[in-house]
């Protein structure tokens, strides 16, 4: 007679805890979402973005654009200067997603520009989750993804009248 170990409780483990930690984001997210769409139904027009915003903003996306760059098309992968930048990254893009909330167009609404925004509080834990369960393949597309809507959100936000247009050209 053979004894086999016990099967694993379900709800244990490392893959149970990445999912409430997928869970949780999910729900702040939610509610920054619903904040900012509450705060831009209510007397927009007098809305002014925080001076604070605009650089944190630009603190956290300037240096994520070659830093994505050099992780995504660097050789050796997995490696730890792949980690840590990875993280920074990772860190960099959530807190430019946040913060995006807080700049504003000049009615006080948030626009379709902040579905970027989104597409990075949902894509970054998943490609994170994906690289830890060893789905190499599935966390390079979701990191390609995100990385590439960073360069297109850039692009939307220098057309001319945007608020970063006329911050650097006047």
């Amino acid at each position: 007679m053979t004894v086999s170990a016990p099967s694993p409780t379900p709800g244990t483990g490392r893959s149970a805890n990445l999912r409430r930690i997928g869970f949780f984001m999910v729900l702040i997210l939610g509610a920054l979402v619903a904040g900012a769409v509450l705060r831009s139904t209510g007397g927009g027009a007098t809305y002014e973005t925080p001076p604070l915003a605009i650089w944190v903003h630009l603190a956290t996306v300037v240096p994520a654009v070659p830093l994505g760059a050099w992780l995504l098309w660097r050789k050796r992968k997995g490696d730890l200067a792949h980690r840590i930048g990875g993280r920074l990254w990772a860190l960099m893009m959530v807190a430019t997603a946040i913060d995006s909330f807080w700049i504003r167009t000049i009615t006080g609404g948030i626009g379709p520009i902040h579905l970027f925004s989104v597409l990075v509080m949902v894509q970054v834990p998943r490609a994170i989750w994906f690289a830890r369960s060893g789905q190499i393949d599935r966390h390079l597309k979701a990191m390609r993804g995100t990385y590439f809507g960073l360069i297109a959100a850039g692009v939307i936000a220098m057309a001319p009248g945007r608020m970063l247009w006329t911050l650097l050209f006047g």
